[in-house]
């Protein structure tokens, strides 16, 4: 079931891109989703299932951010490559684990056009500015968290 880009705006375009929020952790669901909202018409899921049947319902997305140190481990795998395999999902996916040190998720970051790297915990802002820049939309200073 591809996700057709026609389908993709209906009510979130006033509201900016539409980003998937994927962790089974209520705190980093609830901490993506502060860090984001602003700029970003976010859903929220809770764990690759939970995605699995949003998208099954037809969910659109512009980007996910899927945390990594979920317990369930084991399906994300699966979950990210039936984005591409079976639902023809080609936009961003913004990995995020404490496993990553930062200099390992820059570096990954760089080197690939899909996937993304973000270490946690990391500086507020960041998530946004960082999904700001693989959607190339523009931030205001103010809410990317720039003083």
């Amino acid at each position: 079931m591809p996700l057709l880009a026609g389908a993709r705006r209906t009510a979130s375009a006033s509201r900016g891109p539409r980003v998937m929020v994927v962790s089974e952790s209520p705190m980093l669901r609830l901490a993506m989703g502060r860090e984001l909202s602003p700029s970003f018409e976010v859903v929220t899921a809770l764990g690759a299932a939970s995605a699995d049947r949003r998208l099954d319902v037809g969910v659109a997305l512009d980007a996910m951010v899927v945390d990594l140190d979920a317990p369930e481990q084991s399906g994300v795998p699966e979950f990210l490559a039936r984005l591409v395999a079976e639902r023809d999902f080609g936009g961003p996916r913004i990995l995020v684990s404490s496993r990553f040190r930062p200099e390992m998720a820059a570096a990954f970051s760089g080197s690939c056009l899909t996937h993304f790297a973000l270490a946690r915990p990391w500086r507020p802002g960041s998530l946004r500015a960082l999904m700001s820049s693989v959607l190339g939309t523009t931030t205001p200073l103010r809410a990317a968290g720039a003083r």
